[in-house]
């Protein structure tokens, strides 16, 4: 199976994938303009 990546961010399309307008996005708000929620637009703070 070929890695489905988000049109949006660019993430890898995993469980939580959403469909809309026959294009999968990574979540919600990916589809919808809105800000990423999977985690993977966060920079991690580091000690």
């Amino acid at each position: 199976m070929v890695e489905q990546l988000c049109p949006v961010c660019g993430c890898q399309i995993g469980e939580d994938a959403y469909e809309e307008g026959g294009t999968l996005y990574c979540c919600v708000p990916c589809a919808t303009e809105g800000q990423c929620e999977c985690g993977c637009c966060e920079e991690e703070e580091q000690d």
